[in-house]
């Protein structure tokens, strides 16, 4: 079937729809509904429409997406390609219907939306993703397509952190902002000393407290104000945890995370833990479920709505608080989340892989009582 043919027989059958149903029954939808105005239609009155599945569509030629405009960096480190979409997009079964006038199956909403990327193709000359296809997702979810013009792809952070071989000997830090050092604690900065880069690994060999703030000495008379690092030090364990157990230690004062084998420290990365308003909770916990894969949302119909699709590597140890990687940001060292603790994509997965309890071949979730969380 042509496009055109397409287009008359579902616009024959969906006016015909609207004409012999009374208008309040249709809890006035908007019919007028275009590529170029998707805020003329309520969301909630859109989502409600969508064509019989009955109809053929058009065969798509999908191509896999990859990050075309970010260049001399080909490092994959999540298992999608991921992109923010702007508030109030159509998402379209197919472009086809979008090309016919149709309106689309549903419209996102205003907040913080974000998708898988899985194809691509034109049609009509046009640019469309595929998003959020996923085999465990319901069959009428499974063709969602989205012009090019709303989805903007985004780079994951590839910020590791640390895999340590022996026990540090000293307190260390990564640099949170570019700063240059002051050669005393609490003096100005010092052009002609070396400036100091975000994420950038330093040892702490001293400390001095100079009115509220303390300083860390990081070099020979290079001292760095406590704002500007995110500290990780040797803890002890705590009372509950054997001394062959592994545990997590998440500081949320200084945002970051060690992990360890009994006393031993055997990997560390700063994080991002809830925001005051959604502290994540103290305690003690234990790893009780961990997903490969999962879809995260909430505050709907607030400003800080948010919807992610696909958050890799999660481990849940609070509830619905977990420890997972976040592709949308790469403010780690400060607080970002609703709760969760969330962490760069590579230290995720070294988390995911370490941590108990293992995930089996060919399973993508699991659960089970599995590594301590100190959460302090």
């Amino acid at each position: 079937m042509n496009l055109s043919v397409y287009a008359v027989a579902v616009m024959g059958w969906l006016l015909s729809t609207v004409t012999t149903a009374p208008v309040s029954s249709l809890g006035g939808i908007c019919l007028a509904m275009r590529r170029n105005g998707p805020a003329l239609c309520p969301t909630d009155r859109v989502q409600q429409i969508s064509v019989p599945r009955a109809v053929v569509l058009p065969v798509l030629q999908v191509q896999p997406v990859e990050y075309p405009s970010f260049t001399g960096d080909d490092m994959m480190v999540t298992p999608d390609v991921y992109a923010w979409v702007d508030d109030y997009t159509p998402v379209y079964r197919h472009p086809a219907e979008a090309n016919a006038g149709l309106p689309p199956v549903r419209v996102t909403q205003p907040g913080f939306t974000y998708v898988s990327l899985e194809g691509e193709t034109r049609y009509e000359g046009q640019h469309w993703y595929q998003v959020n296809v996923k085999p465990s997702r319901p069959s009428t979810l499974t063709e969602e397509w989205v012009l090019d013009r709303w989805v903007h792809l985004v780079k994951p952070s590839t910020f590791v952190g640390a895999q340590l071989a022996e026990q540090p000997t000293n307190p260390f830090a990564w640099v949170l902002r570019n700063v240059q050092p002051s050669s005393v604690p609490g003096g100005p900065p010092i052009s002609s000393y070396p400036l100091r880069t975000r994420y950038e690994r330093v040892i702490i060999y001293g400390l001095e407290k100079v009115g509220t703030r303390t300083w860390y000495l990081v070099d020979a008379n290079q001292w760095i104000q406590q704002t500007y690092l995110g500290i990780v030090d040797v803890s002890a364990r705590p009372a509950a945890v054997s001394p062959d157990e592994k545990w997590i230690e998440v500081d949320l004062y200084e945002q970051t995370l060690a992990a360890y084998k009994g006393d031993q420290m055997v990997f560390a990365t700063l994080v991002s833990s809830g925001l005051p308003q959604w502290e994540t909770r103290r305690g003690l916990f234990r790893i009780w479920g961990k997903v490969y894969i999962a879809k995260m949302s909430g505050r709907e119909g607030k400003p800080d709505y948010y919807h992610l699709e696909d958050v890799p590597w999660t481990m849940y140890f609070d509830g619905e608080i977990g420890l997972h990687g976040a592709y949308w940001h790469d403010g780690f060292g400060y607080r970002r989340s609703h709760g969760c603790v969330n962490l760069a994509p590579v230290a995720a997965r070294w988390l995911w892989d370490w941590t108990d309890p293992h995930v089996p071949e060919g399973l993508d979730w699991i659960s089970s009582t599995g590594t301590w969380v100190w959460v302090h």
